[in-house]
């Protein structure tokens, strides 16, 4: 085994980037929890999956991984002596108030397209890039199918009258989530002819898992709320969904793709035209906390949006190429 991927702890996050670049390039992704292991071989067909104790691992030469190589080492010390290809998860705009890409300087890294490599340029970081544009939704192209069926099976929609997703990032060091504050007015707001699906970011089910089951409870009779604690997925889930509720989650720009309505909660009211933080917002509706409640009312989507959202995506995502694994 010359290469693989690798998710060594429970960053079950990293497993709907991980997952469909190993199997495009045809190879495995190596789990060392139980956990991850079973969701990869029940989410990506066609994924050669390995699981492994940590303390058995045998690397192979390359390592593909989102985690950086300071982790890496402190996580199999000597041991550790792969090349490593870096893996991001997502199109965050997080980071710009911290050195983000810094230790990626000298290393081989994988980029999605322009945007990305200007982020880096800006934080004067100039890693060894290979771009490969958007293979999560060539990956979902080429299993739509698959996935179509699995969605059917799992997810049962009860409403016609439109799906909305609502996909807030954790609240992490810079308390980006909005979940906490934000969902209870959503809930109670959401009409009964639509649905409203919560995708919440894995790290947020692990560092609160009591408190999310005492939060689902609370809305078990109401079948127009669907909570996806495991689903890892996202471009099956957004083919499904007619309108985007977020905050800081790079699904946001994943969602651009289809060009349909977005919402964004500006829970601090920054001004998102000169937040670099905020670059996403111009591709929706900009939504303050006294707003919440109205985003399920209708209203014009100007051309204007519609047009941001394409340039955007083109910004973002390169056009998806076949050599995939190649560094240059």
């Amino acid at each position: 085994m010359d290469c693989a991927g690798l998710i060594f702890d429970d960053s079950r996050h990293y497993l709907d980037h991980l997952g469909p670049y190993c199997a495009l390039n045809g190879w495995p992704l190596i789990a060392c929890e139980g956990t991850v292991a079973d969701l990869a071989r029940r989410y990506y067909p066609s994924l050669e999956v390995i699981e492994t104790n940590v303390w058995d691992l045998s690397l192979p030469d390359l390592i593909v991984s989102c985690d950086l190589r300071g982790l890496l080492k402190s996580a199999f010390g000597p041991n550790f002596k792969s090349n490593l290809l870096w893996l991001p998860h997502g199109n965050s705009d997080k980071g710009w108030n911290t050195s983000f890409f810094a230790p990626l300087q000298g290393e081989s890294a994988l980029v999605y397209g322009q945007k990305m490599v200007d982020f880096m340029k800006m934080q004067n970081v100039f890693p060894n890039l290979k771009r490969v544009g958007n293979f999560r939704l060539a990956y979902w192209r080429k299993h739509q199918k698959h996935y179509d069926a699995l969605i059917e099976k799992e997810i049962r929609l009860k409403k016609r009258g439109g799906t909305y997703l609502y996909a807030p990032t954790w609240s992490d060091a810079e308390d980006n989530g909005s979940f906490w504050r934000v969902f209870p007015t959503l809930a109670a707001n959401v009409p009964d002819h639509c649905n409203l699906i919560v995708k919440l970011h894995p790290n947020t089910l692990l560092k609160s898992p009591i408190e999310i089951e005492i939060l689902m409870s609370r809305y078990v009779t109401k079948s127009n709320i669907i909570f996806l604690p495991e689903f890892p997925p996202i471009y099956p889930l957004l083919n499904l969904c007619d309108a985007y509720i977020g905050d800081m989650s790079s699904i946001g720009y994943d969602f651009l793709y289809w060009n349909r309505p977005m919402y964004f909660i500006n829970e601090r009211k920054k001004n998102a035209s000169r937040e670099r933080s905020l670059f996403l917002y111009r591709c929706g509706h900009e939504i303050f906390p006294e707003e919440t409640a109205a985003i399920f009312q209708k209203r014009d989507e100007p051309d204007c949006l519609r047009n941001a959202r394409r340039q955007v995506y083109a910004y973002t995502f390169d056009t998806f190429g076949d050599n995939l694994s190649d560094i240059s």
